[in-house]
């Protein structure tokens, strides 16, 4: 690791404010990430519910719930999931001096603080809410049933294993010291004695 960033990793950034993190949308970092989940994720994750429920018409399945408990659910879950992405990422870019995209440079630096001291994806929390309503709101039971559970195996999959196998290179012990307090997703019970040993 270069002088320039252990100097820049040792320098304490004070704790942001609610509005600062809230419109840290606007830093690049955060932004380049919004196509990605408007144009991408969100367009193929509703394909995929309609596709489900092709299927649920086929096996003769019907919805498993009421339009109106489906449409309450929706409107509770969909925007906290939102709200939860976009808290970690503004969260992320300005503590980590960096966007939540490793794919786009990541961060600079390791960061414990605020979402990430309750688990170490957040972010992950808030797109299970987002894709849970989703299911509530299709009320299929392919999807809700079989699809959402085949995703977060997916996600939780490639957080540990793809991720994490980069913050280990990038922070070694520091990042080993956090994952051993720290859950990966669950924010309770908390680790009591740091460990290198992981979910």
């Amino acid at each position: 690791m270069s002088e320039a960033m252990d100097k820049q990793i040792s320098e304490p950034i004070k704790e942001p404010t609610f509005l600062e993190v809230m419109f840290a949308l606007r830093k690049p970092e955060v932004l380049y990430n919004v196509p990605v989940h408007v144009c991408i994720l969100i367009p193929v994750t509703s394909l995929i519910a309609y596709l489900a429920t092709r299927i649920d018409r086929l096996a003769g399945w019907d919805r498993f719930l009421p339009w109106s408990a489906s449409l309450t659910l929706f409107g509770i879950l969909f925007p906290l999931g939102i709200f939860i992405v976009w808290y970690t990422y503004g969260y992320l870019a300005i503590m980590g001096k960096g966007g939540p995209a490793t794919h786009l440079g990541g961060t600079t630096r390791l960061v414990t603080t605020g979402p990430f001291a309750i688990c170490r994806h957040p972010s992950i929390i808030g797109k299970f809410s987002g894709v849970v309503a989703l299911g509530f709101l299709v009320g299929s039971p392919t999807f809700f049933f079989i699809i959402i559970p085949l995703l977060t195996t997916y996600s939780l999959f490639a957080a540990r294993y793809l991720q994490e196998r980069l913050c280990d290179e990038l922070w070694g012990d520091d990042y080993a010291a956090y994952r051993g307090t720290t859950r990966l997703i669950l924010p309770f019970p908390k680790r009591r004695v740091a460990s290198a040993v992981t979910e």
